[in-house]
């Protein structure tokens, strides 16, 4: 039987693409797009404990890889020539006596600069107390043709820095909360 995706409310959209200050958790641009970090074709959950914010860019150059892959492969491809020689502009500035070896180390350490990066953005995204607020405070169910959640996204950007500010409150009414 094939896997369906889930489809997102915009309280659930915002929590993803706000984190990280709302930008792509790989390059630091706006994010726009929610990622699978294990991608949803190499059977990535289609949950939030699995998303994280992406720029269009990002997300389609990461494509079915994982952001280890993705990276490592990136750096390489941006850092070697392939002919024996290290790329001396771009991603490798100053590294003309580098070896491959040391190199593909230093891809290795940038690599886990970013999985650090994926796993902490992961974190704010699960934050029982973010979560709670963005549920009570962003009311609307599932963006359409009309309203898409940028457009959501746009209107609550005033209120969503001061939930951030005010550090996420318990807006549930008073009923709701426990004494």
């Amino acid at each position: 039987m094939a896997r369906r995706r889930r489809r997102w409310r915009v309280f659930e959209s915002l929590i993803v693409l706000t984190a990280n200050d709302g930008c792509c958790v790989y390059c630091q641009r706006k994010s726009q797009v929610m990622d699978h970090v294990i991608p949803w074709a190499r059977g990535g959950a289609d949950d939030m404990s699995n998303l994280v914010p992406a720029c269009h860019n990002c997300n389609n150059m990461k494509n079915d890889k994982t952001p280890a892959e993705w990276w490592t492969a990136r750096w390489l491809e941006g850092s070697w020539h392939g002919n024996g020689t290290p790329n001396k502009g771009g991603w490798s500035l100053g590294l003309q006596d580098v070896g491959l070896r040391e190199l593909y180390l230093q891809g290795v350490e940038q690599t886990l600069a970013i999985i650090g990066a994926v796993e902490e953005v992961l974190t704010e995204i699960e934050d029982q107390q973010r979560a709670a607020w963005f549920l009570w405070n962003m009311p609307f169910d599932y963006p359409n043709g009309f309203f898409g959640v940028e457009t959501y996204r746009g209107w609550c950007a005033p209120r969503i820095e001061q939930g951030k500010a005010d550090g996420w409150p318990d807006s549930r009414p008073s009923h709701l909360r426990k004494k």
